[in-house]
């Protein structure tokens, strides 16, 4: 079983101060994709994020993974580098066993406010990788544009290719339980199983 989710700061513990209503319906979608993931019991869990900069001490997604999920349950780390090509992230998945948690954002420029400001590009962008992510077709996910990726800060491409690497050779049954952009960044929650 394969979970994604983003990784926003702001499901860590503490950042917003009150609850933030667009907060709490990310935090309760993905805790709910979660949890299914938990209920299997599975022997490995890997989580797969971007080696990015770090949250105090570790990579946000890893940070936003344990927020997640708790510190108590160990898991594996595979962090990628955002600039790695499609077929090292494929190569990469192709290698993991167990079950996942993907760590992964969409497009950051869906907007005015968003943190790369709005680009045209990018609701298109994410419409297909959408698709993607629903269609259960790991070829799909490595035939996301790289380049067109990294112009639209997509951190959760290379992510998303390691992912479909390692869900390749099989046809999955897709369940989404969150789409939105509330802070002009796109962040889907999906379960593939």
């Amino acid at each position: 079983m394969i979970v994604s989710v983003p990784s926003p700061p702001v499901l860590l513990p503490g950042l917003t101060g009150a609850p933030v209503a667009e907060v709490e319906e990310l935090r309760a979608a993905c805790r709910k994709a979660i949890g299914a993931l938990l209920a299997t019991d599975p022997v490995q869990l890997t989580v797969v994020g971007a080696d990015r900069p770090d949250w105090g001490g570790r990579p946000l997604a890893v940070a936003v993974a344990e927020a997640l999920i708790g510190p108590e349950r160990r898991v594996r780390q595979c962090l990628v580098t955002p600039e790695a090509s499609p077929g090292e992230c494929q190569e990469l998945g192709a290698a993991l066993t167990g079950a996942l948690l993907v760590v992964a954002d969409g497009s950051a420029r869906r907007g005015l406010k968003a943190p790369g400001y709005l680009d045209e590009r990018a609701a298109p962008f994410d419409a297909g990788l959408l698709a993607a992510l629903q269609s259960g077709d790991p070829a799909q996910l490595l035939a996301l544009d790289a380049g067109l990726a990294a112009e639209l800060m997509v951190a959760g491409r290379a992510p998303w290719q390691v992912m479909a690497g390692a869900a390749q050779g099989r046809r999955w049954i897709t369940e989404t339980h969150y789409v939105g952009d509330p802070f002009g960044v796109f962040y889907p929650v999906l379960t593939w199983r």
